[in-house]
């Protein structure tokens, strides 16, 4: 007796796997929409993803979670730590942001590791990204003024949010 089987079930397995991964990857993937407003409304959402809350309460939140955890902007996070390096070495130019010198001397070895972890390929939290993302970004943050505590402090907090 030949057992005849549904011909849709059959097309569905017949698909190459790749184009069934790049299926499943574009479900996943938020709105067009989401991701706009997502671009447009950056550093509010990232200050509700530092706080804490969790990106699959809203589109918004997860597609600003979902730009942050890619790779693209993660190597560009880690080229943004090794400037401030390489800034905090070379000479000291008077019309840049002028980073807290000393204290990211201090801190070289937790930002290298940082830089690091956001290059390599293992999946991170989009709260740990982001308080890499308002570190570079904010001119009154602790790389650039404040106690040189308040530096190391905020480096660890990122690499240990990046991890849970």
């Amino acid at each position: 007796m030949i057992l005849l089987q549904n011909p849709r079930v059959l097309a569905r397995e017949s698909l190459p796997r790749a184009y069934r991964e790049r299926a499943a990857a574009r479900a996943l993937r938020p709105a067009l929409g989401s991701r706009v407003l997502a671009r447009l409304r950056g550093r509010s959402l990232d200050r509700a993803l530092i706080a804490g809350a969790d990106p699959s309460t809203s589109p918004l939140l997860a597609a600003r979670a979902a730009a942050l955890a890619a790779q693209a902007h993660r190597h560009a996070l880690a080229d943004g730590l090794e400037r401030l390096l390489a800034a905090a070495e070379g000479p000291q130019r008077r019309w840049w942001a002028l980073s807290a010198r000393e204290h990211v001397r201090a801190n070289a070895s937790e930002i290298s590791a940082l830089a690091e972890l956001l290059r390599g390929s293992t999946p991170l939290y989009a709260r740990g990204i982001a308080m890499v993302e308002d570190l570079l970004s904010d001119g009154a943050g602790p790389a650039y003024d404040g106690p040189p505590t308040g530096l190391a402090a905020r480096l660890h907090a990122a690499r240990s949010a990046m991890a849970s």
